[in-house]
């Protein structure tokens, strides 16, 4: 399950297996948007599935349906860990790599998530985009969650360090490729299966998604940090790290209008772990260097 759409393996009768996608009604321009992104950054050399076929018009199903092909492995986030160290270091080369690649796209005619270089839901700065995130995610938490010291220390750093915000460059970044969506096979990025949108601003902010959602699931993120760590140089640059992987947490926590699969249950590991990592990353931002 997906944001607002189902995946599905679909074994096919000559033995070989497609992937189908199955959106809502009303968000087949996603697919109109994999299949854009798609193209541009197969044209750079990122490894992206490619689409065997789509029909948005609903006269094959009663909904939107995307067939693309089956890359090898499983969800970074799946897999991690049990990577070798000597494996967590090829998926962060490669993963630097694709950055790399990333930056031969132009830069965006904004800031946020896009389906394509003329759409006009984009944002006039990186700031915008930090606060949308922000009070997106807590706008759909209960009235309890929202007492808590994080939520005040995030809102506080994101407004301080707003003028910086507002000198990011609208860098073209994977908006969706953090511990999910990266497929990993022997060691090695084998595809980025969500193209659905590319952001624009800050590259660092995915890794801060990836960082919360592996720390959920087990005891290190050292691959991510090894990414990151580039980014990571200069002034308070630790602390939009620490900021990010925040946010990210408090969207992972949030139940959101789009959601099919909705947050972790409350009562899990998953949730309880992450409402930890909210209150250090949170702590971590807020603190002036």
């Amino acid at each position: 399950m997906g944001r607002s759409h189902f995946v599905f393996t679909v074994g096919l009768a000559s033995g070989e297996c497609v992937i189908a996608r199955i959106a809502r009604p009303d968000r087949g321009e996603c697919f109109a948007g994999f299949a854009y992104w798609r193209r541009q950054l197969a044209r750079v050399g990122i490894p992206v599935p490619r689409v065997l076929s789509m029909d948005l018009t609903g006269t094959v199903l009663s909904w939107p349906i995307m067939l693309i092909e089956q890359a090898p492995g499983d969800d970074l986030c799946n897999v991690y860990a049990d990577l070798t160290a000597v494996e967590k270091r090829s998926v962060a080369d490669d993963l630097i790599d694709i950055q790399h690649r990333m930056r031969s796209l132009p830069s965006g005619p904004g800031y946020g998530g896009i389906a394509h270089y003329a759409d006009l839901r984009c944002h006039p700065r990186w700031s915008d985009v930090l606060w949308e995130y922000f009070t997106g995610a807590v706008n759909h938490l209960m009235p309890t969650q929202r007492q808590g010291p994080a939520i005040e220390e995030i809102r506080r750093t994101i407004h301080e360090l707003s003028p910086q915000f507002d000198r990011v460059a609208p860098l073209p970044y994977l908006i969706d490729a953090t511990h999910q969506n990266v497929l990993v096979d022997s060691g090695r990025v084998t595809a980025i299966v969500d193209l659905d949108e590319v952001g624009f601003g800050d590259p660092l902010f995915p890794l801060g998604v990836a960082r919360a959602g592996l720390l959920a699931r087990g005891p290190e993120a050292d691959c991510i940090e090894q990414v990151a760590a580039p980014l990571c140089v200069g002034p308070n640059r630790q602390r939009i790290f620490d900021l990010y992987s925040a946010i990210a947490c408090l969207k992972m926590l949030a139940p959101s209008p789009l959601s099919v699969a909705g947050p972790p249950s409350a009562d899990s590991q998953i949730a309880a772990r992450l409402w930890a990592l909210l209150d250090a990353f949170a702590a971590a931002a807020a603190h002036k260097e």
